[in-house]
């Protein structure tokens, strides 16, 4: 019995400073993406190669995409122009190439955050039944100490709340994220689309 409740002891503690690592982990990935997408976002407006696109402004476009060369969107007209055809199913692949590679450096770390998101809770509340145990079990040995019983039940709880804490957050930051990329690659597929409409 006493065996396992140092085990108890131990897999409480180690829980919590698991999730605490689990937290500054989190943490820097949001950091991480959302300066990655801000980053893109800033690099290259949407409204000007739309603009250019439905001039026909083809040598402003080209230039355009030059200034903007970290950006995902000048990447997709920069992948269109240097494609040197009009054939449009060559250049949707080309496209769909280039945006596939770029979806996988925008959603690095996205599955980590999604992982989180989903079992944080679940290991906080590990953490809390293990403290639990070693508070009940104290009881039984103290015979009837309710103050040993209280701190420990308390100490279980943070536990959980550390795990909400982390869970919490990560699920906020990866429907944001996702949606933030989702919308920066529909506007690659929307400039294509434009651009093959008015350059075909």
């Amino acid at each position: 019995m006493t065996g396992i409740i140092l085990a108890t002891q131990f897999g409480s503690k180690f829980i919590l400073i698991l999730m605490i690592g689990l937290s500054i982990w989190s943490i820097s990935i949001m950091i991480d993406r959302i300066k990655a997408l801000n980053k893109t976002d800033k690099a290259a407006s949407f409204k000007s190669a739309e603009k250019l696109i439905k001039d026909q402004d083809w040598e402003g476009l080209k230039k355009w995409a030059e200034n903007s060369s970290s950006g995902v969107r000048a990447g997709t007209i920069h992948t269109l122009i240097e494609t040197k055809t009009k054939d449009i199913d060559k250049c949707e692949k080309s496209v769909r190439s280039y945006l596939s590679t770029e979806r996988m450096k925008l959603e690095k770390g996205m599955t980590t955050l999604a992982t989180l998101a989903a079992n944080a809770a679940f290991i906080g509340l590990l953490g809390t039944v293990l403290g639990v145990i070693q508070a009940f079990s104290a009881l039984g040995a103290s015979q009837g100490a309710a103050a040993s019983v209280m701190v420990g039940i308390s100490e279980a709880l943070i536990a959980t709340a550390v795990g909400l804490f982390v869970a919490i957050p990560a699920g906020i930051a990866y429907n944001a994220l996702s949606r933030k990329i989702k919308i920066l690659l529909t506007d690659c597929e929307s400039l294509m689309n434009l651009y093959l409409s008015r350059h075909s």
